[in-house]
């Protein structure tokens, strides 16, 4: 069993190397990274050559093709260099605890058709597009939880299989739910998603998490990346044909066009110019970088 991964940076080379450093620290550390290079100058390729390390390979997209541009790149590198299980991973996420890859991949065997592994996961509501928190009480009854998507930067492991039957990232999507995207469409081939729920419920305890509600809405500090939200989950619907999901999306974040003027004219306006851009571009079939995410 070949073990490796890609790692997506843009313009932070002293993160990525750092976390690069912790990848090769777990207890069962990968045989090969790719660092895949969406950034438009070359600090971060001179960075990696510095290491003179064989175990890392680089790849320069030459423009920032999003997380989802470079997840296709780096999944087709990975899958074309042999490996059988690899690594979707940001650069400033490396795995919480040094036995994470361990962990994940001894549950890799325990179906016939497990095509992705994670340590942490979700239910998805396929009607209503939104994703289902998993109870913490059925982590503490479970060894092994079945899901719909793998949490992003959560140390998704993807079968080499999945990619060899053309299933991958959509990089119109550039930002924003390409994880969930890439797993729903993964399931709907005949895929499972599993994570450890032993490794899951670690993690709530290590983040306080345990008995986290999510609240109905919360005020946005970024409001492109709402932006990204509504019009890539648009995209999906369409594309795994969920008409009842993508009609509800549009009755619900109409609602919070009109819920966000609560937190002052100033706030409710940029929501609301966000929201109708998503629309605007969804409807006119503008995809890909729209907007600067900073």
């Amino acid at each position: 069993m070949r073990f490796g991964g890609f790692v997506i940076t843009y313009n932070r080379p002293e993160i990525v190397l750092d976390t690069l450093e912790k990848l090769f620290a777990q207890t069962h550390p990968p045989e090969l990274i790719w660092v895949i290079d969406n950034s438009e100058n070359l600090e971060t390729d001179h960075a990696i050559a510095s290491l003179l390390n064989p175990k890392i390979k680089y790849f320069r997209m030459g423009y920032n093709a999003g997380p989802a541009g470079a997840a296709m790149k780096g999944l087709q590198l990975c899958t074309q260099d042999g490996l059988d299980w690899i690594l979707w991973a940001d650069d400033n996420d490396p795995p919480f605890f040094s036995d994470t890859f361990e962990k994940l991949l001894t549950i890799r065997n325990e179906n016939p058709f497990c095509g992705i592994i994670g340590a942490v996961g979700h239910f998805f509501d396929r009607k209503k597009g939104v994703i289902k928190r998993i109870q913490s009480r059925l982590l503490e009854k479970k060894e092994i939880i079945e899901v719909d998507c793998i949490a992003g930067n959560m140390s998704m492991i993807i079968n080499a299989q999945v990619v060899k039957q053309g299933i991958l990232p959509n990089p119109d999507l550039f930002f924003g739910f390409e994880e969930l995207d890439f797993c729903l469409k993964a399931s709907r081939r005949g895929f499972t998603l599993l994570v450890p729920a032993k490794l899951f419920l670690r993690l709530r305890n290590y983040h306080n998490r345990v008995d986290f509600e999510r609240p109905i809405y919360s005020k946005k500090r970024n409001h492109a990346r709402e932006y990204y939200s509504l019009r890539n989950l648009l995209i999906i619907s369409d594309c795994l044909t969920l008409n009842t999901m993508r009609n509800r999306l549009i009755g619900k974040w109409l609602g919070k066009m009109v819920y966000g003027f609560r937190y002052g004219p100033s706030y409710g306006l940029e929501n609301a110019k966000m929201i109708f851009l998503a629309f605007f571009h969804y409807y006119r079939g503008i995809k890909g970088k729209t907007l600067s995410i900073s």
